[in-house]
Formats: C-alpha cells, structure tokens, sequence
C-alpha cells in the first residue's frame, strides 16, 4: 500500500510538471544546472568577426562537412554541440556568442553571452516547450540581478517583458576543457512567435526589433528604407508595413490636431506609458530614453496597435557607463525621463494633458506599489538569497583562470542595488513633492546626438543601407557594378540641374540629399553627415581641380571592387558595401 501512495504521488508530480512546463521553468528564484559540450573545431568556429573591419572569410566559416556555416549579422557564427539541462541531454543544439559593447568588454573571458536553439538540427527539440535559450553572462553588473530584477518589475507593472530564471553553466571542450565552471547566467525568455501567443493569445501580427532609431523615425513612403532599422522578424504584408509608414507620418510630421486625434488608434497609449514609467524609475537609459537599440515593437493582429516592451535589461538601476555620474542617474527625471534630445512620440504624447496625467498616476500608482522601498528590498533580498552560492562559485571560477574580469567602461562603477533602492526612492519621494526637478541626461558630443533620433543625419553605415536599397534594381539584396554606375549616373543627373556635365564642391554638398530620394515623402532630416558628403567629393575629385564629372564619379567606386573579399566579386551585400566604403571615406 506505502508503495502504491508513493508511486501515485510521484505520477502526480510528474504530470503536473507535464501540465505547466513553462511554471516549471521559468522561475526567477530557481537555478538550473547546464552543461554545454561541443567539439574544440566547433568551439574555436564561434569566433566573432569585426564587421567594422572585416568580411566573411568563407573557408573560415566552413564546417566539416563543407558546407558554409551560418553566420548572424555578419558577426557572429553558429556552432554545433549538444547540451544537458538539468540531466536531460540534447544532441544538436546551435550556439553562438551575442551582444555588441558588452561582448567586446568581456575579451579575454571565458564566460560571455550566448544563445542556444534547441531545435537547431530537431526542429521538435525543446526543454519544457522551451527552444531558444539567451543566456547573459551580466559582464557590466557586478551583482548579476539587474537583468532578472528589472524584467521582473516591467512585468508586475503589466508590460508584456520575457521572463527570466538562473543557470550555472559548465563547459566541456574535449581536450580543453572538462566541465568548467563558466558562472551563473541570466536566463532570457526569447521573443518570437511562441511568446506572442503566450502574451497576446496570437502568433499573428508584425514583431520588430528596431536598431538605429530611439524614437519613431519617418522615412518615406518606400518600405524599403524601414527594413533595415525596423528589423522585422517576418516580411510585413502591404498593410502591416503602410501601418508602420502611417505610424512614423503621424508621429513626425501630422500637426497637433491630427496626432491627438489620431494616436490612440495606432498606439497602445497605456501600455507605452507604462513602459516609459518602468524605464524612468529603474533608470533604464541605454534603450529609447537615449539610445537606439534595446526594445520591442509589435504591431498587434487584433487591435492593429503598436505595443512597446524590453529588452537587455543588464545595466538598468543605473549601471549605463555614458549616462552621467551615478548620483546623477539615481534623480533622473520621472517627467523628462529622456535624454535632452528631441523624442518625437514622448514629447508630443506628454504635451496632451490628459496622457500627461494618465503618466503621472502610473507613476504615483508604482511608486507606492511595487516601486516602494519596501517591496523593492524584499524582491531584492529574495534574489539576492536565491543566487548568493552560485554567485560566489562565479566569482571563484573567474579568479581560478586568472581572468581580470570585466573592466568598467570608463571608470564607471554602477551603484549596488541596494543603494540604489535608497537613493532612487529618496529622488522619486522629492520629485513627487516638487522640491527636486530631477536629473535630465545630455548627450556628450558635440551637437547633444547619438546619431539615432528623427532630425539627424547619417554616416557611412546608413550610406550603405541607402546606396543599396537605392541600386539594387533586382531586389536581390546585392548590388552589382551595373546597378552601382547606373545609380551614380542618376545622382550625378539630378545634382547637375544646370546640365553642364561639372559639380563644383558647393553644389555638389547642396543637392546630394535629394539624389538618396529620388521619390516619395522625404524622411525629416535625414541627410548624409558633413564628413560623408565632402569625402563622396574628394573620392569624385580625382585630380583635385574642385570639380566632379560623371565620369569621375562612377570611377572613384572602383576601389569598391578592388578592396573586396566577397564571396561573390561581381556583387557586393551591404555589409560588404560598407566596409568598403569605410575604407574609401575617413572620418
């Protein structure tokens, strides 16, 4: 009898995990265990590339079967091995480095960000109905819970953020490595199609992850030019994407009438006034309060309205490096919460008063709820308790291989969150009570910009993007020397509005924007860079007589050709296109 109650309970246990795998899972007090394993050929393939500098080489990225490996944006490879959760072991997963600063700032460590695909050879591989695995190795957070605490509060605040739990991860690299210690990760839930359901009830509808735009950019009227920076996960249809163009148009150029009447039909009002909210009181800022990466937007099937929600979480609770001095950050201003920039959708939605005031109860409703002190210490304490072994066995894995651990980016030390909890709460408490305005973070170039927002202009990089979406006739996402020539003939027409056959630097500069937009509404300001446009003179000016043919334009591109090591010479992709335009125009 004993044995058939123990046996029942344990077919109970088992079919209640089977029944809410994803509750099992996600869990951001629990730590999974993970071994990852994979040959020293495969390991030594995830070698990141500088896409700054280099191209591809395609025998590098040959696996050994001969076949080209896949290559992430033209920087990180993938790589084959196999990894064991919690006991249970899954041959053919992919995995490859992630991360832009923060994987620079971690060269020379063993433990970085990765991601793993569990289906990558299985398509019907999963763990729990899990398949994708971003794991953050949390190089610019000394305390390793900036990632989990913060999705944790955009989610108690009802914005649809992933969710989080903990893994230490080992690492067995036959011949190299037996079952080393990498530390303890954040676990990050992917957002794609499986995490639309979860949240929205439907896979449908348009998923993007923008990069390059902080605010809702105006770009025309061709799709084409919103591709690259609104980086969509699938290809719109025609109506998703003209609901993306009349989103920008009425953000950017509608007058105030119409953007008042019109915004709350194309935009979720409250869910992005809570995601504002959340941002400004854990001092997120290296997102679109002043940078031009690290968020979502999804354009929903049923509603046909835009939603906003996180992502990179790692140097929220004040730990940006560029965003002034910690003291500083900890007062930032819940109702400027953005940099001194102009932020087209946050400006224009605060000067209606009635979204003002829909914001600043948000905010007053947060600060006495989960944004008090005493809910932010309890959260805190639990994770704190919940990770404090594992994050002492991380600490002792990077002294054992003598590893200098991650450098703080000039000089900066972010605030423990303990202190921050203070601090911050001390800055809302006086803010709210009117007697401190708060801290509003400036851009330190010269002119206040990143190169990100709606009324700048752009550089080598976005030439790239320009020149090919402009030259590629064929649509075939290369530009050949034909299609080059040919889009430089009509540049050079269109700014020789006198016919003469000769451009003169002055006039040359005057007309080149009007040769990126050929048609179409114009985007607002966004013409090449000073540097760009006198650096296409000087190449066009061979023998610097101060004056461009078209002859002498079409040939200054030739070193297009030469300079390439593409692995098709007869065309070029973008990001061949811009490395060789780096090595054409300095900066």
């Amino acid at each position: 009898m004993k044995f058939i109650l123990i046996t029942f309970a344990a077919i109970l246990l088992v079919n209640a995990e089977e029944a809410d795998p994803l509750d099992q899972f996600w869990n951001d007090l629990k730590i999974h265990r993970f071994h990852l394993e994979m040959a020293e050929s495969e390991w030594e393939a995830m070698k990141a590339l500088d896409p700054r500098k280099e191209l591809p080489n395609p025998e590098r990225l040959k696996k050994n079967n001969g076949e080209q490996r896949e290559l992430h944006r033209a920087r990180f490879p993938w790589a084959e091995g196999s990894l064991t959760i919690n006991g249970r072991h899954l041959n053919g997963v992919g995995a490859r480095y992630k991360g832009n600063a923060s994987f620079n700032l971690m060269r020379g460590s063993l433990k970085r960000n990765m991601k793993i695909k569990l289906d990558w050879t299985n398509k019907d591989q999963d763990y729990k109905s899990v398949e994708t695995l971003n794991l953050n190795a949390g190089g610019l957070d000394p305390s390793k819970l900036r990632d989990a605490f913060s999705y944790w509060l955009f989610r108690q605040a009802g914005v649809p953020a992933p969710r989080t739990t903990f893994a230490e991860v080992t690492l067995t690299i036959p011949g190299k490595y037996n079952k080393e210690l990498l530390g303890i990760y954040t676990v990050v839930e992917q957002v794609n199609k499986s995490y639309l359901k979860n949240r929205f009830g439907s896979k449908r509808g348009l998923l993007m992850k923008p990069e390059g735009i902080a605010s809702v950019e105006f770009h025309g009227d061709d799709w084409r030019f919103y591709m690259p920076l609104y980086r969509p996960d699938d290809e719109p249809t025609l109506a998703q994407s003209r609901r993306v163009i009349e989103f920008a148009h009425l953000v950017n150029v509608s007058n105030e009438t119409q953007f008042r009447d019109s915004i709350s039909s194309y935009l979720d009002i409250e869910g992005f006034l809570n995601f504002i909210a959340v941002n400004a009181l854990i001092v997120n800022l290296d997102t679109l309060l002043a940078m031009p990466q690290n968020y979502y937007l999804h354009l929903r099937n049923d509603t046909n309205r835009f939603v906003f929600f996180p992502w990179d979480l790692d140097i929220s609770f004040a730990g940006w490096p560029l965003g002034g001095k910690p003291d500083d950050q900890m007062k930032l201003s819940l109702s400027h919460p953005h940099s001194s920039d102009e932020h087209k959708l946050i400006d224009r939605l605060f000067a209606i008063e009635s979204v003002k005031l829909k914001y600043d109860n948000i905010i007053s409703h947060l600060t006495e709820g989960i944004f008090s002190k005493k809910q932010l210490l309890r959260k805190f304490e639990e994770l704190d308790k919940a990770t404090l072994s594992a994050r002492k066995r991380d600490k002792a894995a990077l002294q054992s291989r003598n590893e200098r651990g991650y450098p703080s980016p000039f000089g900066y030390r972010p605030p423990s969150i303990r202190e921050f909890i203070e601090k911050r709460t001390a800055s809302i408490n006086r803010q709210l009570n009117e007697s401190e305005t708060g801290y509003i973070f400036k851009h330190g170039r010269p002119g206040g910009r990143l190169g990100h927002l709606a009324e700048d202009n752009f550089g080598r990089g976005r030439l790239a993007m320009h020149m090919l979406i402009q030259g590629d006739l064929n649509e075939d996402k290369w530009i050949s020397k034909k299609e080059l020539v040919a889009m430089l003939n009509g540049w050079f027409d269109s700014m020789d509005r006198k016919k003469s056959g000769k451009l003169s630097k002055d006039t040359f500069i005057k007309f080149l924007p009007n040769a990126f937009f050929p048609s179409g509404r114009k985007p607002l300001g966004r013409i090449p860079e000073q540097y760009v446009a006198e650096g296409l003179f000087l190449l066009a000016d061979s023998d610097k007589d101060g004056i461009a043919t078209k002859e002498s334009l079409t040939a200054s591109f030739d070193g297009l050709w030469n300079n390439s090591t593409s692995t098709n010479n007869k065309k070029l992709n973008e990001h061949a296109l811009m490395i060789g335009l780096r090595s054409l125009i300095p900066q």
